[in-house]
Order: C-alpha cells, then sequence, then structure tokens
C-alpha cells in the first residue's frame, strides 16, 4: 500500500511541476519529467496486478518502490522550499533595508528568473531528479524480470490463502450465543420456509465481526430448519477462492447427511468438474440448503452457482458477506443489512459470555459496562473481551486494567482474534482503497467525519489515482462510496439532497487502520488516549503526521522554515503556513493576527489547494489578496461563519507585470464573499465552480445591483450550489441561475413570490432553501410544470398565508420543511398525494398548519404508507 500511495503522489507532484512551477523555479527538464512519469505509471500497474502477492522478493520490491518515490518528494520539496525561502527572505529583507537599488536587484533575479542564484536552484533540482529517475529504472528491471518468472506462477496457478481466516471450513458443531438478532432470525427463516418454490438467494450482510457468522449458524442448526430441509452444506469461502476446496467442503457435508443411503462411497474424484458433478447429483430432486459464509466476490458464485440445481421445491442459498455490492448482485431476494447492538444488548451478551447463568457481581457492573461501551457495540469484540474476562480474574483492579486500555485487552494472545479477523477486510481491498482507508484513522475516535473534508484531504495528500475524464473529488467520491459498500465506513447522515454528508468509523476499524499504516509508515499519530491519557508516538519516519496539541504550542510554528513531510494535520488548531503545504486550515477565533500574516504571504504556498476559515471574528470581512487570482491549484476557498473580501482580479499579472489571465480550472468552492462582483472577467476565471456563497450589505454610496453584475451568475455553467443573502433594501434586479444548480437557498432577498418561476425552471434543481424573508407576499400559486426534479423544500420566516398547489406541481419532492410560518392557513393537501413524499417538518407553525399536516399522515397511512413521518415542533 505504501509502495502505490507513494507513487500517486510523486505523480501528482511532478505533474504540478509541469502545469504550475513556482516562479522560483525557472528552468524545468519536462523530459526528464515524463520519463519519470512512465515509470511510474508502469510500477503503479504493476502494483495493482500483484497486490494481493505477498512474496518475500515482492515485499522487498515494494518497500524499495516506497522508499525512492518518498525520497523523490522530499528532493523536490527541499529545493522549492529552499527556494521560495531564500526568495522570500530577500524581499522581507529588500523592504526592511528600504534600498530600493538592492529590492530591483531582487525583484529581477525572483521575478524574470535569469539570474545565477535561480538557475543554480533549477540545475540542483534536474541532477537529483535524475538520480531518482536512475534508481527508479532499476526498480523497473527488476519488477520487469519478477513479471517474466512469478508473474506466470501467480496466474496460472490458484493463490493459497495466507492470512488468518481465509480458509474453507465447515460449520462449527458448537452452537454460538446470539444476542439481539431474535428479530433477524425470525426474518430469515421466514424467507427460507417460504413458499416461493424457485431456487432463491438470501444474503446477510454487516461490517467484519458484527455477527453475520453467528446469525446464520444459528438458523443453519434450527431445530426448524434442520427439519424443513432434507440435506444442508455449510462452507466458508476464502478471499482467494479455489472452487476445488469449496465443492469439497460442500461435497463433504451432503454424504454426511446420505450416508445412511449411501454407506462407503468416499470423496475420491480430483477434478473440479467431477466433484461438482458429484455434488449436483446428490442435490438433485433434494430440498436443500446451502451456506456460503463470507463471500468476497460474485465471481465466486457465478464459477459454482452450475453446480446447485433448481428443483423447484423450495432449495435455498443463503450467503453472508461484508460487501452491500456482491450482495446487491443477488437480485432474487433484498439484502437482509445487520446492524450493531443497543446498550442492553451489548451487556447481555458480555454478561452471558462472561458469567454464564450467574449474574454479574455489583461491585463489577459499572466497570464491566465500561468495558462493553469501549467495544463500540461490535459483537466480535463483545466476543474477544468476555473470553479474556471469563478466564482472569474478577477483581475490580484487574478489570479496571482491562477499561483502561481495551484494545490492547482485545489482542491478549497469539492469534489477536478481533483485529485479525477485522484485517481481512483490509488486506482484501484494491491497492488504491488501501491508503484511503488507512487515511480515514487520522480522525479522533467516534467523529463524525465530513464527507467533503475526507475528500480534500484525500485530493491535498495525493492518494487518489488520476483518472482524465473525472476530477480528483469525483474519484474521492467513487472511493468513498466503496469503503461504505464494504461496511469498512458507516453512513452518519445524509444532506438535503439525499447525498451522504457524514460518515462515522467504527473504533476497532479504526484501530486497526492505526496499526496497519503504523507497519506501513504511513500515518505518525501522537494522541492523548481517553481512558488513561497515555501518549502513544510513532517514529518521525512517516509520511503523514497527526498531532493533538496545545495552543501555545501552535504559536511557534509559524517560526518552522523547512518541513519535507506532505501535509500537518492537527485535531484543534491548523497552522499551515508553510511553502509545501497544501491545506491551509484556520481558526481565527485564537490567532486573528496570525491569519493576518499568512494571507499576505498565502502566494508562497505554491502547492495551496484548500483554504478553510473556521470561527468568527467580527461582523467585517476579512481582505483576500490579489494574488489569489495567481494560484491555479487552488480549489477550495471558504469561510462558512463569516464574510471574504475577494478583490478584482488584477488588470496586470503582479509577477511579471503583463497582461496574463490566468484561469483557476481546479477552483470549485468559492464562500462566502461579501459584495462579490461577477463580472464577465471573474466568470472566464472561475469556469469550474461548483459550490459559491455569496452576501451583499450596505453597497456604498452610488453603487447598486448593476455595478455588481448578479445576472451573470447565470454564465457559471457547472455551478451547483449557489447560496445567495442580501441585506440590500432593493431586491436584486434581473437575477438569473445557471442551469446547472441542484441546491440553491435564497436568504433575505425580499423577493416576490412570482420572481420564484425563475427558480422553478430550472432542469436540475434537487434542494430550494427560502430563508428569513427571501420572498414576501400573501400568496403562492407556483407555475404548472415547474420544479420538476425538487427532493427538498425549505421554506422559514415569511409573510405567506395561502399556498395553492397539488401533485403535480412538485412531483419528485421527498422532504417538506416549515418553520416559523405563522400566518399559513394550511399545507396544500395536494402536497400528501405526492408518491415519492417522506416526511414533512414543522416548526412553530400555525395550529391549522399543524393540523393539515397530521390530516396528510393520517391519508398516507390509510393508502399503507407507514414510512410517512410528520414532526411538529410548537413553541
Amino acid at each position: 500500500m505504501a509502495a502505490y500511495a507513494s507513487l500517486l503522489s510523486l505523480g501528482h507532484i511532478l505533474d504540478q511541476l509541469l502545469q504550475y512551477p513556482p516562479r522560483q523555479i525557472a528552468v524545468l527538464d519536462k523530459a526528464q519529467i515524463h520519463s519519470l512519469l512512465e515509470n511510474i505509471t508502469f510500477l503503479q500497474d504493476f502494483l495493482e496486478d500483484f497486490s494481493l502477492t505477498r512474496g518475500d522478493e515482492i515485499q522487498a520490491l515494494e518497500e524499495k518502490i516506497a522508499s525512492s518515490a518518498y525520497a523523490a518528494q522530499d528532493v523536490i520539496a527541499s529545493r522549492v522550499v529552499d527556494q521560495i525561502l531564500e526568495d522570500s527572505e530577500a524581499e522581507r529583507r529588500g523592504r526592511r533595508s528600504g534600498i530600493f537599488s538592492y529590492l530591483g536587484y531582487f525583484k529581477l533575479c525572483s521575478r524574470k528568473m535569469t539570474l545565477p542564484c535561480v538557475l543554480r536552484s533549477s540545475t540542483l533540482l534536474s541532477q537529483d531528479l535524475q538520480k531518482v529517475v536512475e534508481e527508479i529504472g532499476s526498480i523497473q528491471k527488476n519488477v520487469m524480470k519478477i513479471k517474466e518468472t512469478e508473474g506466470i506462477k501467480i496466474m496460472e496457478q490458484p493463490r493459497k490463502a495466507t492470512t488468518a481466516g481465509s480458509f474453507i471450513r465447515g460449520a462449527s458443531n458448537s452452537k454460538n450465543t446470539m444476542v439481539g438478532f431474535d428479530e433477524d432470525l425470525i426474518q430469515i427463516m421466514e424467507k427460507l420456509t417460504g413458499h416461493r418454490s424457485n431456487l432463491w438467494i438470501i444474503s446477510i450482510v454487516g461490517m467484519g465481526g458484527i455477527g453475520k457468522t453467528t446469525l446464520a449458524t444459528n438458523v443453519y442448526q434450527n431445530p426448524l430448519i434442520v427439519q424443513h430441509f432434507q440435506l444442508q452444506a455449510w462452507a466458508t469461502i476464502s478471499q482467494q477462492y479455489n472452487v476445488h476446496e469449496i465443492i469439497l467442503a460442500l461435497l463433504k457435508d451432503v454424504l454426511g447427511e446420505c450416508r445412511k443411503e449411501e454407506e462407503g462411497e468416499e470423496v475420491t474424484q480430483p477434478t473440479e468438474d467431477e466433484l461438482g458433478e458429484q455434488l449436483y447429483k446428490h442435490l438433485c430432486g433434494r430440498k436443500y440448503l446451502i451456506v456460503l459464509d463470507d463471500l468476497w466476490s460474485i465471481k465466486c458464485w457465478n464459477d459454482i452457482k452450475r453446480f446447485f440445481p433448481d428443483n423447484n421445491n423450495g432449495s435455498r442459498v443463503m450467503i453472508t458477506t461484508r460487501l452491500t455490492k456482491v450482495a446487491d448482485d443477488f437480485r432474487s431476494c433484498t439484502p437482509h443489512q445487520l446492524h450493531f447492538l443497543d446498550n442492553d444488548q451489548s451487556w447481555t451478551l458480555f454478561c452471558d459470555k462472561v458469567f454464564g447463568k450467574e449474574s454479574c457481581p455489583s461491585e463489577l457492573e459499572e466497570v464491566g459496562k465500561t468495558i462493553v461501551r469501549n467495544c463500540g457495540a461490535l459483537p466480535l469484540a463483545i466476543v474477544a473481551i468476555s473470553g479474556l474476562l471469563a478466564k482472569s480474574s474478577r477483581t475490580v483492579e484487574y478489570w479496571l486494567c482491562v477499561a483502561n486500555d481495551t484494545y490492547a485487552a482485545l489482542n491478549v494472545g497469539g492469534d489477536e482474534l478481533c483485529l485479525e479477523i477485522l484485517s481481512l477486510s483490509y488486506k482484501n481491498l484494491p491497492v488504491h482503497l488501501k491508503p484511503c482507508f488507512l487515511y480515514m484513522a487520522i480522525f479522533p475516535e467516534d467523529h463524525k467525519i465530513r464527507i467533503s473534508r475526507i475528500v480534500n484531504l484525500w485530493v491535498a495528500e495525493g492518494i487518489l489515482k488520476p483518472n482524465r475524464s473525472r476530477c480528483l473529488e469525483e474519484i474521492a467520491e467513487d472511493n468513498l462510496k466503496d469503503l461504505i459498500d464494504r461496511n469498512l465506513i458507516k453512513v452518519h447522515d445524509y444532506g438535503s439532497r439525499n447525498k451522504i454528508k457524514t460518515c462515522t468509523m467504527h473504533d476497532l476499524l479504526r484501530e486497526l487502520g492505526l496499526r496497519e499504516a503504523q507497519k506501513e509508515k504511513f500515518l505518525c499519530y501522537t494522541m492523548t488516549h481517553s481512558l488513561n491519557n497515555h501518549t502513544r508516538t510513532f517514529d518521525n519516519n512517516h509520511r503523514l503526521i497527526r498531532a493533538q496539541r496545545s495552543i501555545r504550542e501552535f504559536t511557534k510554528l509559524h517560526t518552522l522554515q523547512k518541513v519535507l513531510k506532505r501535509g500537518y494535520i492537527c485535531s484543534d488548531e491548523n497552522i499551515v503556513g508553510l511553502v509545501n503545504s497544501r491545506i491551509f486550515d484556520f481558526k481565527t477565533r485564537y490567532f486573528p493576527y496570525l491569519l493576518n500574516n499568512n494571507l499576505e504571504s498565502i502566494s508562497l504556498l505554491w502547492n495551496l489547494q484548500t483554504v478553510t476559515i473556521g470561527g468568527s471574528l467580527s461582523e467585517t470581512p476579512i481582505n483576500l489578496p490579489a494574488e489569489l487570482w495567481e494560484m491555479p491549484q487552488l480549489r477550495h476557498l471558504k469561510w462558512e461563519q463569516g464574510e471574504l473580501y475577494l478583490p478584482d482580479p488584477p488588470r496586470t499579472n503582479s509577477r511579471n507585470g503583463r497582461r496574463d489571465i490566468i484561469v483557476l480550472k481546479n477552483l470549485q468552492t468559492l464562500c462566502k464573499i461579501r459584495n462579490f462582483r461577477c463580472t464577465d472577467e471573474v466568470v472566464v476565471r472561475i469556469p469550474n465552480l461548483k459550490k459559491l456563497g455569496i452576501t451583499y450589505w450596505l453597497f456604498p454610496s452610488g453603487f447598486g445591483w448593476d455595478y455588481y453584475k448578479v445576472y451573470n451568475l447565470a454564465h457559471l455553467r457547472n455551478l451547483q450550489s449557489l447560496f445567495f443573502e442580501s441585506e440590500v433594501n432593493v431586491p436584486p434586479n434581473n437575477l438569473r441561475f445557471p442551469r446547472s444548480l441542484k441546491k440553491l437557498t435564497l436568504r433575505r432577498c425580499g423577493l416576490c413570490w412570482e420572481d420564484l418561476t425563475v427558480v422553478g425552471s430550472l432542469p436540475h434543481l434537487e434542494a430550494l432553501n427560502l430563508m428569513d424573508y427571501a420572498v414576501k407576499g400573501r400568496k403562492w400559486n407556483p407555475v404548472e410544470g415547474q420544479f420538476l426534479e425538487l427532493k427538498s423544500l425549505r421554506i422559514c420566516f415569511t409573510d405567506l398565508e395561502e399556498w395553492i398547489a397539488d401533485s403535480s406541481h412538485f412531483p419528485r419532492l421527498e422532504k417538506l420543511q416549515l418553520e416559523s410560518l405563522f400566518f399559513l392557513k394550511e399545507i396544500p393537501y395536494g402536497i400528501g398525494e405526492i408518491p415519492t413524499l417522506r416526511s414533512i417538518s414543522l416548526s412553530y407553525c400555525s395550529d391549522s398548519t399543524n393540523s393539515s399536516a397530521e390530516k396528510i399522515k393520517e391519508e398516507q397511512q390509510n393508502f399503507g404508507n407507514f414510512d410517512f413521518h410528520v414532526l411538529v415542533r410548537v413553541c
């Protein structure tokens, strides 16, 4: 994984050098960089093909690849840092001395790129890169040899599983304790014994350790199931499955059931097809139940399904899998998703495993419940820790020690049961997903991770494989969805357009990520443990730093001169004023003066992609430097709790005095900008903007809406989300929006309801928020044929009294939110007839409006829609 991630990151850096070289690096050998990129691509392809091969030779080669790629990154970072800081320091000294001639010489050196100091830096960079080219070229030769020898063996012969748990075995004869899954057991048994006659595949889905195998075992051994089926067979599937071994395991179970009929028959056939034919013969004509436990791919099922006859007699195949995508491919039955235990169920399972029929001693109950909470409602973790405590001293002192380090206690013993089983999910990941999974471990325990945040971090770290047809953010979202489908990440919340907003990571999976990241030298983590306040620190050879520090420590960071790491990420305050930094994440409530200083020199951050400002200082916006218009790598610029003032683009390039227009092709987020001037020149410079937040306050004397040219918003043809706020007494005139909009929030605009025809005609609009008198007027009668794709509608604080609408006005509406509509008489009855409607939420609305919502709910339930719900909040 580290080797693959290092190649991706190096490739991103080289691409950036080609496309956006720092002004201080005057000369680059493009042929040299292109050659290096070709070698990197070759090695990436090799690692993708051999990602599941763990031979000593390949593992050693991976370590060498990672070392060389990281060394190359450090070489580039070092040279760029040296030259940029030299440039900055010389300019600072020139300003301080006030000597015009010296400053002029410096500018000639640093801006026009013709003097020896700049050429020397470029020469050194070229020499260092040549060494990297030669070293990676040597590695490439070794790879070609392996592909010619080992590659043939690997591709032609079945792969033997080498990881714990990845082997074929029969179902356990001992019944597993099952707590919290009684309803699941009933539902699965109903599907198995239902009246459907054709062969039916039933799938159970959930993360590793959640209890899929336990549930399947209890179903499999249930007396009613045993009586219902004539034959039963069980096989646990390995990651690198072997069809021969799967059939052999099933056939042994089947022959055990048929022993009375076929005494003395043995499984001696050597070939896969002969074994399959024998299995088919024994299953043919009988009602059977086959369990395939821990299925990792649909290909495995496709390779063996021909051996399961459809006897049209109610036979069943039950599978368990960690991968939602695999379960979805079995279209005959909706996948059965397992969920975490609640507190009572977790405690019951714990007590059953530790004390059996006895009750928990009162002196151990409090600390015991702490231990259970630390297991995060995961049955596998609870069972593992219970097994330890059942055989250990039952004293408060010992249990407190276990509570203070639950993770370590879970893994006492040579096999490290809990994490070893969970690690199967990680080891089975495609190589491009492994760094993404490990990166999730940088967030604190139980942290609700914003999707936008993790996407920006993945992009900034350069651990995503580029695709010319898609932007990096889209690739990141695909990877995240893949991790969710594999039950390694859990969705926590959805946004207004039903897009995933936040996600979480189970504590044990996070611990797994930290351990694997340490092994791979991918993550350096310093943290304070939540239970015993000890600090765990990894060595400094890791590529990513994650730290928790005091505010006093952070005041010293701005004095750092060079950092060769790729990023610096902190949990409470992020001060990234370093030359190679890609993320500037600043909390203004602590360091306003540092913020201003950093913004003044922000153009020095040649690699900068994301600027995020948190907190709020005052109503006065922060002035952004004009140099931002000359930073083509910038992707996101936002301060959602405050406002920024963005100056007009410079008429000339401040670097060379020429009329160069730098198009910020990567810029996707810009918010919130006060009194944003959407001039033609601005529109040209931000063609790919997706999210924009703007607010207009107190126009200077003599200025009006025409000066800010808000009608030009319609020309931002890739804009998907727009926040538009106005504190100006006069409503915006000639307001137009791009047809690409999917989410629109209007606040304090003072528009008329008739003006919303401009909004209703937007073909892709899915979410509309009308906040704080965004629209005024007593009556709203939407135009027929508009809002055709709208899924979420929120109206807050307005004088609306009469709303006339039916199901044809909002045909796809799913969620309706009404807040502080004191004058509204009722929700249009036709709204309740919209077939897609799922919820109505009312806060501080009139009694008649609340009553109309309850009537809609009653009508929906009469139609059998019990998923529909109404939430009413009153004063």
